[in-house]
């Protein structure tokens, strides 16, 4: 039998997503709505799997991933989004998650993403390969990181102090989707916090 957790911060998300895999067999679904309880349950609990939602609060799935992936190194982690795919396939070149998701997914897709996961398999669209020869040769040039005009100006008014709901005002964007940039940002700039964040692009005179 295979435990798998559910982790999304919308209830309604939560309990279609598991609706949704009950055709797998020989699997135990559960689900957690707050990701800072997760850790809690894995002292008690003992998950082979975790699809993971990447936009949540306090911690986001790839800071949660991360958490999982320190307390139990052998657990197999999907995150899904409602963002681009592409996005985030770096965490997959570094190994840090197992597989990636749209919330686009048929039925169908994620049943067989999961089953692959399972098998150790990664089951991607094929521009993964275009992804991965980009990032070879990025390694292999050793090339600087680029960032967009947008990224820098959120990296600038993260710099200003500004919160999320104040950099999503001046930009003009929802705030999920500057959790989103930030998210991404952290990821590409091998940083953890807001603070190290701005350090970086200050090295890199991205940002005054």
């Amino acid at each position: 039998m295979i435990d798998i957790l559910i982790v999304d911060d919308h209830p309604v998300v939560l309990d279609g997503t598991k609706t949704l895999l009950q055709d797998l067999e020989n699997v135990h679904i559960e689900t957690e709505q707050e990701s800072a309880n997760v850790a809690s349950r894995m002292e008690t609990q003992t998950f082979q799997l975790f699809l993971i939602d990447i936009n949540m609060k306090p911690i986001n799935g790839i800071q949660l991933a991360e958490m999982i992936k320190k307390i139990q190194p052998e657990a197999m982690i999907i995150l899904y989004t409602g963002y681009e795919l592409s996005d985030y396939y770096e965490l997959l070149v570094e190994k840090k998650v197992d597989g990636l998701l749209s919330k686009l997914a048929t039925k169908e897709q994620v049943i067989q993403t999961i089953q692959a996961t399972l098998r150790g398999e990664i089951l991607l669209s094929v521009d993964f390969l275009d992804f991965v020869k980009q990032h070879s040769n990025r390694s292999n040039a050793k090339q600087e990181v680029l960032l967009s005009h947008k990224e820098q100006e959120i990296l600038q008014l993260v710099a200003q102090g500004c919160t999320n709901k104040a950099i999503a005002s001046a930009i003009g964007v929802t705030q999920r989707t500057v959790e989103n940039y930030l998210s991404k940002l952290f990821v590409r700039l091998q940083v953890e916090s807001r603070a190290e964040a701005v350090i970086v692009a200050k090295e890199k005179a991205w940002i005054d």
